[in-house]
């Protein structure tokens, strides 16, 4: 079964504007080097409008199991220019709302 990354956080209120320009740039990256996110089965970003946090995103990488995450991860993020754009990212976001875990399935239909 498959293990997925979740890291939630808020944008700060200052650098809304900023961010999506920067989500984009990951994006084009990311298209750009799929051998790079070898091993990434799905990557996704949800944002939450209504409910406890409004403005809270969720964003969500799917690897096959945690050898495969560490493998992918490692080789991503030692990439320069991911480095840039994560250190980009990080610059936008609340470091007191940041979190990150590591879900496994239990049971889907």
């Amino acid at each position: 079964m498959s293990v997925l990354v979740v890291e939630t956080y808020i944008v700060k209120a200052e650098k809304v504007d900023e961010f999506d320009p920067a989500l984009e740039e990951f994006l084009q990256f990311k298209d750009a080097n799929p051998q790079l996110f070898a091993g990434v089965r799905a990557w996704s970003l949800h944002r939450q409008d209504y409910g406890s946090v409004a403005g809270l995103y969720a964003e969500t990488w799917e690897f096959d199991d945690l050898a495969a995450m560490e493998e992918a991860t490692a080789r991503i993020f030692a990439d320069e220019k991911m480095k840039a754009i994560s250190r980009g990212f990080h610059q936008l976001v609340d470091p007191a709302t940041f979190s990150a875990s590591i879900w496994r399935p239990i049971a889907t239909r």
